[in-house]
């Protein structure tokens, strides 16, 4: 059996070398909302869902949220390194196969999928 490696949440930048913990993700997920909320400026994603646009930028941040607090629900404050990047692996797994409600795929909900999948990506395990 190979060597397991986690991902270090940052993918190589500051925090590239910091230790996987909720505070981590709650970090990283903070960080999602507050690019968000650059994004939508004086306007809310409600609105912009009523008028019929599509915003596949401010998706795939909404997709990030979503998705990093699943893997806040998933572990607890006496979670391992390890059981956090277990945790966020198999969420990956889950985000990378599961379809819009209603079956029909759009650039919005692709965008979504891709930024829940990249923000787990962020702390999971690469290699058995």
């Amino acid at each position: 059996m190979g060597e397991r490696a986690l991902v270090r949440a940052g993918g190589g930048g500051s925090m590239g070398d910091a230790a996987i913990d909720r505070s981590t993700v709650k970090r990283r997920r903070l960080e999602a909302a507050e690019e968000l909320s650059m994004l939508l400026g004086d306007t809310t994603a409600c609105a912009i869902a009523k008028d019929g646009r599509s915003y596949p930028a401010g998706k795939f941040h909404e997709g990030r949220i979503a998705a990093l607090g699943d893997l806040l629900r998933r572990t607890d404050a006496a979670s391992t390194p390890e059981g956090i990047a277990d945790a966020a692996t198999e969420l990956r797994s889950e985000w990378e196969h599961r379809v819009v409600p209603g079956g029909g795929e759009s650039r919005d909900w692709e965008s979504y999928r891709a930024g829940g999948v990249q923000a787990l990506g962020e702390f999971a395990v690469t290699g058995d």
